[in-house]
């Protein structure tokens, strides 16, 4: 089981490296949570299980300072999703120093034999009664400081990653893609984190709080259920296919075997397979200019979407070409005139020029915009606001 639990988090966080990595240098503050999660997983799984006493010795307390480290690696995975690029400073360097901290209250118990820590470990797995090394072996604070600590510090650093990310979205200021990918992790997070916040509650109470080791079952009963624990992130990531094989809604591999087979068995529907890749592509599009409305500034070119959607640009392109049958500097300023007509009609023309709206919609200029807006409606912009009665 123990081998299983490892195998499948590590192909997991090799899968999303493979496939993310080239446009999102991000992922690894991603990928090193879900490891540090994992090696919490193993020990909580072999804390309530009868072998491995050793690797349960070698991991045991040996890993709290780098558990510390899911918190900040989790605000800066955000941080770097909202900025679009690999956020890496000094303020990081700093919100790790309380891991050094915990490393050097460890010292005192790292110089304790192996094998004594391997007795140790072996006692509490069978539930015998023995003195905890760890309180009698520390240099700056206590054991049951660090209960709360870490675990503190890791809801704190989520709880404020999400109303960082709840500033910048009510400001506008979030990507489609980048706010997705946010909203598909918090629901991982709360996957992973409400049934061991359930477990310590139902815990504690059958215990009345006497137990050390918040997360060591009464009996052995129900440890299959902290085997099954270990494998929720990398199952709750297969809900989440985006998270994995990025915006590319072709790109993971039972796509990529789809491709395959139809090329060696399947040559005529290529064109059928391409006109849905196609469709796929729209709608990505389709959502983010109607969501972020990038049209709005006044450099916006199919290179910008690309970019954004992770789409190759001559299928950003096709998708306005072919599907859409008009070219994309045409169906911008369409866009734009719609703004515009918005501005008109909640009579923004009353605080400022026609100039200045063309200015906010986008335009680079006014006769830009009055050329655009004739060739929409057939009419000058002044005309139309006369004709629609809004003119004061």
């Amino acid at each position: 089981m123990l081998l299983t639990s490892i195998l499948l988090n590590l192909s997991l966080c090799l899968l999303v490296f493979n496939y993310q990595w080239k446009h999102q240098k991000a992922i690894v503050y991603s990928i090193t949570c879900v490891i540090l999660f994992n090696i919490r997983q193993v020990i909580i799984l072999l804390l309530n299980s009868d072998s491995n006493s050793e690797i349960l010795a070698a991991l045991m307390f040996h890993s709290d300072p780098l558990t510390y480290l899911i918190g900040p690696l989790i605000f800066y995975y955000y941080r770097s999703l909202l900025e679009g690029k690999m956020v890496f400073d000094k303020t990081l360097l700093f919100l790790c120093l309380p891991s050094i901290l915990l490393f050097i209250n460890f010292i005192p118990y790292l110089q304790i034999p192996f094998q004594e820590k391997v007795e140790f470990a072996s006692r509490l797995q069978h539930h015998v009664q023995t003195e905890n090394l760890f309180f009698i072996n520390t240099w700056l604070f206590p054991r049951n400081f660090l209960k709360a600590i870490i675990p503190g510090s890791i809801i704190f650093f989520i709880s404020y990653s999400f109303w960082y990310v709840h500033r910048f979205n009510k400001a506008k200021l979030v990507k489609v893609k980048s706010l997705k990918i946010i909203q598909s992790t918090l629901i991982i997070i709360l996957i992973a984190a409400l049934p061991m916040l359930f477990f310590v509650v139902v815990n504690q109470f059958q215990t009345a709080g006497n137990t050390d080791f918040v997360f060591r079952a009464p009996n052995k009963k129900i440890s299959i259920f902290f085997y099954y624990y270990t494998l929720v992130v990398p199952l709750a990531y297969l809900c989440f296919p985006k998270l994995v094989y990025g915006l590319n809604p072709n790109a993971s591999v039972l796509n990529h075997l789809n491709s395959l087979l139809k090329n060696r068995f399947e040559k005529s529907n290529e064109k059928e397979f391409s006109k849905a890749k196609n469709t796929s592509d729209l709608e990505l599009i389709m959502d983010y200019l109607d969501k972020q409305k990038p049209y709005l500034k006044k450099d916006l070119s199919l290179h910008d979407i690309s970019r954004e959607l992770n789409i190759p640009h001559l299928r950003v392109s096709s998708c306005f070409n072919k599907q859409l049958n008009t070219s994309f500097p045409e169906f911008r300023n369409r866009l734009r005139i719609k703004h515009a007509i918005s501005l008109f009609q909640s009579k923004a023309h009353f605080q400022m020029s026609i100039e200045g709206i063309a200015a906010q919609c986008g335009f680079k200029n006014k006769s830009s915009f009055y050329s655009a807006f004739k060739d929409e409606y057939g009419t000058t912009p002044i005309e139309w606001i006369k004709k629609e009665g809004l003119f004061m």
